[in-house]
């Protein structure tokens, strides 16, 4: 097993199992502990907030692509991790809701609460699914900029991310996998990255506009929604045996904060 924690800050409480630092935005972890996005990717899009922690995937496959096919890969953040709750059931209503724990829950207990290894039964483990109001084209439309989702879309077509007689689907669903992420095996893992990250940068070569009331990590935001459909596409064409794992929230003062 292999577990790379994102961060763009040293984290400010231990992680207690074995892990590697992804730093981002211009956060360099110590020598042996970590490696730093910018030492992969150019400075400039290191320090691009709007890509968010898509900026480590790139850092990821650095250290992944000489690991053996069959290692299992874990992505967390240092607040954000998958917990040892799951089921096959990707809509529980449970299961939606992030598990909040206090840095010293996760320090004396993180055995029985993190998950950092892949049941032998299956190939994917993602945050469980969130039910949203409505689709996530409407979903999208109402909270941020519609023409950025369209976009974005067409970035992951051209990538071989997404297919597109699969998408109108898609669209319409009302599932979202959040944050964009899953634990996997190395194979399986390294070559989302990759046509990620190339749609990533896609859209920010073509697309990317800073304007006044734009949000800061736009980028981050649509390809949580991009990288959501991808995965249901990968499960089903592939016929991936899949789980959903509750998510874990590590909180200083036990409340669910938006950031990085």
């Amino acid at each position: 097993m292999s577990y790379f924690i994102t961060t763009h800050v040293a984290p400010p409480w231990e992680i207690p199992f074995k892990h590697m630092e992804i730093g981002v935005e211009g956060y360099i972890p110590a020598k042996g502990e970590g490696i730093a996005a910018g030492s992969i990717i150019s400075r400039l899009l290191d320090m691009e907030t709007a890509f968010g922690g898509l900026r480590g995937v790139m850092a990821i496959n650095s250290v992944i692509d000489k690991l053996p096919e069959d290692e299992a890969i874990f992505v967390g953040s240092y607040r954000l991790m998958l917990s040892q709750e799951i089921q096959d059931n990707w809509i529980s209503p449970v299961m939606q809701e992030n598990k909040i724990i206090s840095p010293a829950v996760l320090a004396e207990n993180w055995q029985e609460i993190i998950a950092v290894e892949l049941p032998a039964d299956i190939d994917l483990l993602i945050p469980a699914p969130r039910l949203l109001p409505d689709t996530i084209l409407g979903q999208y439309s109402r909270v941020h900029h519609l023409d950025d989702l369209l976009l974005a879309v067409g970035c992951a077509i051209r990538a071989g991310l997404i297919l597109p007689l699969s998408l109108p689907r898609m669209l319409e669903s009302n599932t979202l996998i959040p944050y964009g992420n899953f634990a996997s095996n190395k194979k399986i893992r390294f070559d989302f990255n990759e046509r990620l990250w190339w749609c990533v940068q896609d859209f920010y070569k073509r697309y990317y506009i800073p304007r006044v009331g734009y949000q800061r990590r736009v980028i981050d935001f649509v390809f949580e929604r991009v990288a959501s459909m991808a995965i249901m596409q990968m499960v089903v064409n592939k016929q991936l045996r899949c789980k959903s794992a509750r998510s874990v929230w590590v909180s200083l003062d036990g409340t669910y904060e938006q950031g990085h």
